[in-house]
């Protein structure tokens, strides 16, 4: 079977190599004294002391000879062998020392741009990091996928419409693609939450209650996950404190549809809120905010006084620092 592997150069220059080896071997050589036996004869009869020199000159030789043949012959057709079989693999080394190198340097160049592009979203140049994560050359990693989701839901808040939708709907998209690779990763599940949120917002009142459960459901999968992300705290804050201060013609909606209403209270919020806090002291301008808006609903003035002036006096970096600050400026006035 190892000789499937060979061209038909191969083949020749083996037939070659082999036919001039065995050439020495003792059964060749058999055959060549076979063919000369009658002149040898005729020699003996007609000459017999020529013959007799002619023996003794030539046995000797032949003795070393065929000693040295025995072990020479297996040793030359091995290497032949040998030969053709090591030209035969250093191609196919050669290709699998290329392919290696070429996955070393893919995941290296993906590591990079993972790196680099959090940093530029941790420094709020989200479009420095879109750009950067759309030239990857792996766009179908999860990796990739939910990235380009959170850095396009945070381009949308700072465009006008339509293109804020444009964003969002496409963002849901991202999150939804990288929710099907990997759907045991927090990260998958935070985000899918988010877009699928803010993506029903557009499509209506009644389209937003009806996502709702699901909202609620990836959301505490993303907590069960990774309990450490405080994002994921503030998020589940933020709906339960949403549905504490539904409106009434928005209940009615939610007791339509479900048979058992989602229900959240402000205690839940504020509980999560606080997780939040105490995972990632000072993380978030919208936490500061969100934990004075729950106290004033709960009648707790001096603990809502206390996150309202955290949340007014924030350095304003992005679109939710901003927001923070203008909205805990209104309260604290009304106080």
């Amino acid at each position: 079977m190892i000789f499937q592997r060979f061209n038909v150069q191969h083949y020749s220059q083996l037939l070659i190599a082999s036919v001039l080896a065995l050439r020495q071997t003792p059964l060749i050589r058999s055959w060549r004294n076979y063919f000369d036996r009658n002149n040898l004869t005729q020699l003996r009869r007609q000459k017999p002391f020529v013959f007799e020199r002619l023996l003794q000159r030539e046995t000797l030789p032949k003795v070393r000879e065929t000693q040295q043949t025995r072990n020479t012959i297996p040793i030359a057709f091995f290497v032949s062998l040998s030969l053709f079989s090591s030209s035969e693999s250093k191609p196919a080394a050669e290709a699998k020392t290329k392919q290696t190198k070429m996955t070393e340097e893919t995941a290296k160049n993906l590591g990079d741009t993972i790196q680099h592009s959090d940093q530029l979203f941790d420094e709020n140049n989200f479009q420095e990091a879109y750009d950067l994560l759309q030239k990857c050359l792996e766009p179908e990693k999860f990796e990739i996928k939910w990235r380009l989701a959170r850095v396009l839901y945070n381009l949308s808040k700072t465009v006008p419409s339509p293109k804020k939708e444009e964003m969002i709907r496409e963002s849901f998209k991202l999150a939804n693609e990288a929710l099907a690779l990997d759907d045991n990763n927090y990260l998958s599940h935070k985000w899918y939450s988010i877009t699928l949120d803010a993506k029903s917002g557009l499509d209506g009142i009644k389209e937003r209650v009806t996502q709702l459960e699901n909202v609620k459901l990836h959301m505490r999968k993303a907590v069960e996950l990774n309990p450490d992300d405080a994002t994921s705290w503030y998020i589940l804050g933020q709906f339960y404190y949403g549905l504490a201060e539904l409106p009434w013609y928005q209940r009615k909606i939610v007791s339509t549809i479900f048979a058992t209403p989602p229900t959240g209270t402000y205690e839940e919020a504020l509980e999560c809120f606080e997780k939040a806090e105490n995972t990632k002291p000072n993380f978030y301008s919208m936490n500061y905010l969100m934990l004075g808006k729950t106290y004033q609903a709960l009648k707790k003035m001096d603990k809502a006084k206390e996150f309202l002036t955290l949340a007014a006096n924030v350095t304003v970096l992005n679109e939710d620092d901003k927001e923070a600050k203008e909205t805990a400026t209104k309260l604290l006035k009304k106080l």
